[in-house]
């Protein structure tokens, strides 16, 4: 093969695979020397070097001209191999740098075909990605050749291939569709708060902005719907409810029940549960269809809500009242405290047992509960429990310590990451100051 034609071989093989023509000369060089010192019987030191612009190969024992041809075939069959192999590599280290810098976006792809449950979907290009099972909105039928959007959810090496996993169910897609569609969102006027996804059926979405001349769902949902109705085409019509954030807790979580009205939130701090009164008319509405719409409120304001109505509500207080009675009967309780401990949803042997002294001088210090008269409390109400109240007061005090031991982990992590970021700025300063890092 001539210089020239070996150089137009290059070219089409660099066009081809979108690669800089002086990396496949390297490869192909690198791919030679490695076969000839493998197969070449050289006593000597073995180089070999082509030239960048004109494609001459030159070979070098000890500095003394070798013929190519004395190389042989078997030596060409094994440069070959390995200068394949190296192309490959390059291919998905190229294909992995572009990807890399489009993780957690949304990408556009072709349908190509179904394997085993999972669509393979063309980004462009040489790239495939993969829409797994568990990733695809229930429903939805991938036909080839059809044009679909996906969150682009991994960006990973495997062997010679780059595993790109795509999304159709994250709820950061719905984030993604959000930026892409509100000027708003994506400019940081209005911030997304939060997002849970039932994918397929309904999303709850809470918005917040610092300018208080944008209404953040109004903006969300654009003039008569022209905005979210983007949104909810590309979801196949899935329902999204936008939610004003509140920082108020019970706020919040009225805003995360609309449509439904609420008449009145408060927290059941011994059960940790937040208890949501609504009147008859309105419990379908807030609890939605099969528990959907309270399910969705639960995960998007991360507290734990009991929805109730009002009629439920003043029988639960009185059966509480009736529970309490028997703790004034043995002259523990006076009525007025009754009063206080149903107003916090005290109202059972087994919440009450559940307790600690300590907790309960914390809650109802300011009414005159002491650490002696709160044990007492706890010991009669222990002493009065069902096996029904007693597998009640066990859940109670399991939940409680699941919620510390993840406040603890929290707590670690945070204390971690600001360590680590604390540590990472020390360092910068001290590279900045050209003093080399302390060793551990």
């Amino acid at each position: 093969m001539n210089q020239g034609e070996f150089m137009r071989l290059v070219d089409a093989a660099a066009r081809e695979r979108n690669l800089d023509k002086k990396v496949i000369i390297d490869h192909i060089e690198r791919a030679l020397v490695q076969a000839a010192q493998k197969r070449f019987d050289a006593v000597g030191e073995f180089t070999l070097t082509i030239d960048r612009e004109t494609g001459e190969i030159r070979a070098f024992e000890d500095e003394k001209p070798v013929e190519l041809e004395r190389l042989g075939r078997i030596v060409a069959n094994v440069a070959k191999q390995v200068f394949v192999q190296a192309l490959k590599e390059s291919e998905r280290d190229m294909l992995f740098e572009d990807f890399a810098t489009r993780e957690h976006t949304i990408v556009s792809g072709t349908v190509m075909r179904e394997e085993r449950g999972m669509v393979i979907v063309a980004l462009g290009g040489r790239a495939e990605a993969i829409l797994p099972k568990e990733e695809q909105i229930p429903g939805e039928v991938y036909r080839p050749g059809a044009v679909i959007r996906a969150y682009l959810l991994t960006v990973g090496k495997k062997g010679q291939r780059v595993r790109l996993v795509l999304s159709r169910t994250h709820a950061n897609f719905v984030r993604e569709l959000f930026k892409a569609e509100i000027p708003e969102v994506a400019d940081g006027l209005i911030e997304v708060k939060g997002i849970v996804r039932e994918p397929g059926r309904r999303t709850k979405i809470a918005v917040a902005t610092q300018d208080q001349r944008i209404d953040p769902v109004g903006s969300c949902v654009g003039m008569r719907g022209s905005r979210i109705t983007k949104v909810t085409d590309e979801l196949g019509g899935e329902k999204i409810d936008i939610i004003p954030w509140a920082e108020d807790p019970a706020q919040f979580i009225e805003n995360s029940l609309k449509p439904a009205r609420v008449l009145r939130i408060s927290y059941d701090t011994f059960r940790d549960r937040a208890r949501v009164v609504v009147s008859q008319d309105q419990l379908p509405l807030a609890i939605g269809k099969a528990g959907q719409n309270v399910r969705l409120s639960a995960r998007l304001t991360r507290y734990k809500i009991d929805v109730m109505s009002e009629e439920t509500a003043a029988q639960a207080r009185t059966k509480g009242a009736e529970e309490l009675q028997k703790l004034i009967a043995a002259g523990l309780l006076e009525d007025f405290l009754r009063e206080v401990f149903l107003d916090n949803h005290l109202d059972s042997m087994a919440v009450l047992a559940a307790q600690t002294p300590e907790r309960l001088v914390e809650a109802f210090e300011d009414h005159h509960v002491t650490l002696e008269s709160g044990a007492k409390l706890i010991a009669k109400a222990e002493e009065l429990l069902t096996e029904e109240q007693k597998a009640e007061r066990d859940q109670i005090i399991a939940r409680r310590q699941q919620a510390e031991r993840e406040a603890a982990d929290e707590a670690a992590r945070a204390l971690a990451a600001d360590e680590a970021e604390a540590l990472a700025a020390t360092q910068a300063a001290l590279q900045a100051s050209d003093v080399a890092p302390p060793t551990a």
